[in-house]
């Protein structure tokens, strides 16, 4: 047995070599004694070259972790005999204990085959929980099955466009994997879209069965909502199927003839399987063509940035028809088995809650969601102390919203996540990265893409600190947007995806987000990068949010309008605000318009509704 040690930033690395038995833990005891533990910051135990640990060994550990008193020791690299034994003697509990990483690479597979090999190695472990029910992966498939057999007696086959459509939901998780088994393309669809924008998606997505869940139509008339979606001169949609029911999967079997008919349908995992359609915050919506390939490799990078302990559960909250929901949230955590609790309402007071009943350990989130759990009465550290990886995406956050967020989270650590619906990530911090990383940048670009910032007027490739648009190649990159028009294919001849993103790299290779290529401001000729100004102005005392914007002017063609919410109007002084900012900012970049808001207008995604503030802000203006 050898014991060997590295010290990098404040942090310690032990590996242990060979077997700890009732002889080598007295070897253990005087390697470990020599360490200056409690000078650390941080420390790790690499087991992957651990053969087997004893009862004596397991002792050492328990004063090693005495000793270190600024938090739990991360153990990992563990494989499957050490783990064994940590999990029979209750250490799991002690340590964060990280399992050996996992030779399946998943990406090779269908959603179907993901869902077969889960149930061969994992058939009775805990998976989903919506608070009433608790699913295994084994209940997973047999709800799945379920609803493939009625979507394949409705007459669902395999190239079937269906809907789904609902709240975020177990029977929402099983009918996504039911499309997949039956081979169809699953559209997924926002719950809060009205009967006639969904009508308007059936002709653009080429929807032929509409799966409905929980939705606001419940509570107005649900009779009318349906009966609108099913005019054949308004809509594509023949069958509907009601995913709110109940699935019996304790006493009903699926057919034996369903069975083996959903065993001959072949899926592979470069098929086109999912379209999401793009938010529409700025115009007409898209529908993006995902495979599985692309969405659990981009899983599987989320996956590694999270670096999932034993005892992680999700707390799920961003909506599945969404990019960051179904990947970054739904398919990281299913992909390292961690158990994911469903939030049956996304509203701070209630997440929070949920937290701390079920201490929760990872959210995937959008900046608005946290600040509002950091600043809501029901919030307490009590209450949020199981947190310890919090995921940010969807919209920018500011420096000042992000040392906000850590002081309120301080058990937590942060990851920045940049990415599309048509391909997501693209970059994201990583453990280790400093906080000007955190609070400063998206990330740096992931291994498995390309990434160049293009001059939006001469487009060349920009130097090093000029900002430009993001422009991206890579592994998972979409397939295209569905029955689009060639020039409306955000793809250049050299196959770079044009993201109507606006950024820059640094010297390190992060990249520091500027806003939408659409929110480029041409004031009398001259650009002006939202970023900028939103950044600077979300440092002023008693800003809470900021959205800048261009608005229309008859002599410069646009001006620079801001949108604040402030943590109290009444004390809000224009006069200063604007000196505050030229203190830092040229003359033309001062906002001609502000107007106070108590919140931002909202997408279901979490992110800021900028056509409807627009349009607002303009109303203000005459």
């Amino acid at each position: 047995m050898k014991v060997y040690s590295k010290i990098v930033d404040g942090k310690i690395l032990i590996s242990i070599e060979g077997s700890v038995d009732t002889t080598t833990a007295s070897e253990l005891h005087d390697e470990l004694k020599k360490l200056r533990i409690e000078e650390m910051n941080s420390v790790e135990i690499d087991f992957s070259k651990t053969h087997y640990i004893s009862s004596a060994g397991l002792r050492e550990l328990l004063i090693l972790q005495k000793r270190f008193n600024k938090g739990r020791i991360v153990a990992k690299n563990v494989n499957s005999t050490v783990y064994e034994v940590l999990k029979i003697s209750g250490f799991t509990n002690i340590f964060d204990v990280l399992k050996e990483t996992n030779d399946i690479d998943y990406s090779t597979y269908s959603f179907k085959e993901f869902l077969a090999k889960k149930v061969e190695n994992y058939k009775d472990e805990l998976i989903l929980d919506d608070t009433i029910s608790k699913w295994t992966w084994n209940d997973l498939d047999k709800a799945s099955d379920m609803i493939a057999e009625d979507l394949i007696n409705l007459g669902a086959k395999k190239g079937s466009h269906i809907a789904i459509c609902g709240a975020n939901s177990l029977n929402w998780i099983a009918t996504f994997y039911a499309i997949q088994k039956i081979g169809g393309m699953a559209i997924l669809v926002n719950p809060l879209l009205k009967a006639s924008e969904i009508c308007f998606l059936s002709h653009a997505g080429d929807i032929e069965f509409f799966c409905h869940g929980i939705g606001p139509w419940l509570k107005d008339d649900p009779e009318a909502f349906l009966k609108e979606l099913i005019n054949p001169e308004k809509s594509q949609i023949k069958k509907l199927y009601n995913i709110t029911r109940p699935i019996d999967i304790v006493n009903k079997e699926v057919s034996i003839i369903a069975k083996n008919f959903l065993a001959s349908i072949e899926v592979r995992n470069d098929d086109p399987c999912v379209m999401i359609f793009t938010s529409g915050s700025t115009g007409v919506p898209k529908g993006v063509l995902l495979s599985s390939y692309n969405m659990l490799t981009a899983a599987k990078c989320g996956h590694e940035v999270i670096a999932s302990y034993d005892n992680d559960v999700m707390c799920l909250v961003l909506p599945l028809f969404h990019i960051f929901g179904l990947v970054a949230s739904l398919t990281t955590a299913m992909l390292c088995n961690t158990k994911v609790v469903i939030a049956p309402r996304v509203k701070v007071d209630a997440i929070i809650e949920l937290c701390d009943k079920f201490k929760c350990s990872i959210i995937m989130s959008v900046p608005t969601l946290l600040m509002g759990m950091a600043t809501n009465s029901e919030y307490s550290l009590d209450k949020i102390k199981s947190l310890r990886f919090l995921g940010i995406g969807g919209a920018p956050v500011s420096e000042a919203q992000m040392l906000f967020l850590q002081s309120r989270f301080p058990n937590a650590s942060f990851g920045i996540v940049y990415g599309l619906s048509e391909m997501s990530p693209v970059s994201i911090t990583k453990r280790g990265d400093t906080i000007e990383h955190i609070t400063k940048t998206v990330g740096r670009p992931i291994d498995l893409i390309k990434i160049m910032i293009q001059d939006v007027e001469t487009k060349k490739e920009c130097a090093r600190g000029s900002v430009g648009e993001i422009l991206i190649k890579g592994e998972f990159l979409m397939s295209g947007y569905y029955k689009t028009p060639i020039e409306k294919q955000d793809f250049d001849s050299d196959g770079w995806f044009h993201t109507g993103d606006l950024g820059y790299l640094d010297e390190e290779k992060y990249i520091h987000f500027a806003g939408r290529k659409k929110e480029l401001i041409i004031r009398g000729g001259e650009n002006i990068f939202p970023g900028e100004i939103q950044d600077l102005a979300s440092t002023y005392k008693g800003v809470l949010a900021v959205q800048i914007v261009g608005l229309p002017d008859d002599y410069y063609g646009e001006i620079v309008g801001c949108a604040l919410v402030f943590k109290n109007k009444e004390e809000f002084n224009e006069d200063d605000f604007k000196n505050y900012l030229k203190q830092h900012l040229a003359a033309h970049k001062i906002p001609s318009c502000i107007c106070l808001y108590d919140a931002f207008p909202l997408l279901a995604n979490g992110k800021v509704d900028v056509l409807s503030l627009k349009k607002d802000m303009i109303s203000r203006m005459k």
